[in-house]
């Protein structure tokens, strides 16, 4: 397998991958500019919230990728799955929950549509379905966007633009739902489901490890400063984390493909695809970052600039770690080995980002960011050239 089949599919999802990064970066832009710094750190705490949830719950997707592309189940087998382990964690969602937390209800709704499509494209990978994955990857970004255009148009108002979340993943689900619910029965296999549990649960709780590795600066950031530092931050995550568009316009083009004979050399060459596009990424933010930010955010967003290269960097850094992970997941089944290294680095970003936040603010949450990132390619380089490469 030549680099030209990755190239070739990373562009044939170019054009909804890139319209659905865009438009989720607009709407930030749009969120940052109508509502201001506090605004936009109210919005970024809802949706880091919901995606906190999903990072456990909707990863048993790689269960369905990993039953169906490895295992060879049939869809009608599955698909009944997919609701009730969804209803499963809706229902803890309520009991164990953020009730003190005022758009509670938006998030526990956006949960039940989000988390239902997540697990159909579990399955869509484990077909090779291109299409379906990239509308569900994609479109509800861009369906947020719209909404969010339109209602803050209306009004310049915080719930609003959570409204217009939840409507991104409800109209998707009302696309996507009907095309599978021939596969719907109610009988349920109990082997199927604790295959299923046994395979995902070290996938979702290292996943979760892994959400919080990149988001545990940013609830810091909450904790110890005001919503006005938080929108700022937001801002900076969201520059420093265009690199993971390239990791995300890869993944989505070769993760069906890690489950042939040639996985392992897809790998590889993919890794080299991601780091030239990010090297080429911070070379442009370095020369044109300032104005950039000015121009798109506002000055009131000046200080995000330091912030978003460190992040930049640190993403860049990372990625391939990620990609590793994914290979370890899907195609070898060992789900242990990322849970106990996003472990490792999440404590460790944990107790250097109080120390570097309480000091140097932002700056000090986006070096714990490089530190721990640093930390964690340095572990997966090692199993890589240890066990993978050869």
């Amino acid at each position: 397998m030549q680099y030209s089949f990755i190239v070739k599919r990373v562009f044939a999802s170019f054009f909804l991958k890139f319209l659905g990064s865009l438009c989720g970066f607009l709407t930030i832009i749009i969120t940052a500019r109508l509502l201001g710094a506090e605004g936009r750190g109210e919005v970024a705490l809802f949706v880091n919230i919901l995606n906190l949830i999903l990072a456990f719950t909707s990863t048993f997707s790689s269960s369905f990728s990993y039953i169906v592309g490895n295992l060879k189940y049939e869809i009608n087998k599955v698909f009944n799955l997919t609701i009730l382990l969804t209803l499963f964690f809706f229902i803890a969602i309520l009991v164990f929950s953020f009730w003190n937390y005022k758009y509670f209800m938006f998030i526990i709704l956006a949960f039940l549509f989000a988390n239902i499509i997540y697990y159909i494209e579990g399955i869509g990978y484990g077909i090779d379905d291109f299409k379906l994955v990239n509308i569900i990857r994609n479109l509800p970004s861009i369906l947020t966007f719209i909404f969010t255009f339109l209602l803050l148009s209306y009004k310049k108002d915080v719930l609003l633009a959570i409204l217009s979340n939840f409507l991104g993943f409800f109209i998707v689900f009302l696309f996507v739902f009907p095309k599978f619910i021939k596969f719907l029965s109610f009988q349920i296999d109990f082997k199927l489901l604790k295959t299923i549990i046994k395979h995902g649960i070290f996938v979702a709780l290292s996943t979760l490890m892994t959400f919080l590795l990149y988001r545990i600066d940013f609830f810091l950031i909450e904790k110890f400063y005001s919503k006005k530092e938080l929108g700022i931050y937001s801002v900076a995550i969201s520059i420093g984390e265009i690199n993971s568009i390239i990791f995300s316009f890869v993944i989505t083009a070769v993760l069906g493909k890690f489950f042939s004979n040639e996985g392992r050399k897809v790998l590889n060459q993919s890794i080299i695809i991601i780091w030239i596009f990010q090297i080429f990424g911070i070379i442009l933010f370095l020369l044109f970052g300032k104005f950039f930010i000015n121009f798109l955010f506002t000055k009131d967003f000046s200080s995000a600039y330091i912030p978003s290269l460190i992040i930049l960097i640190s993403t860049a850094i990372y990625s391939p770690s990620s990609l590793i992970a994914v290979y370890i997941n899907v195609k070898l089944g060992k789900t242990y080995i990322p849970f106990i290294i996003a472990l490792i680095s999440l404590i460790f970003k944990f107790f250097l980002a109080i120390i570097l936040i309480k000091q140097f603010s932002l700056i000090g949450a986006s070096l714990s960011c490089l530190i721990s990132y640093t930390l964690t390619f340095s572990i997966y380089a090692f199993i890589y050239f240890k066990f993978i490469k050869k």
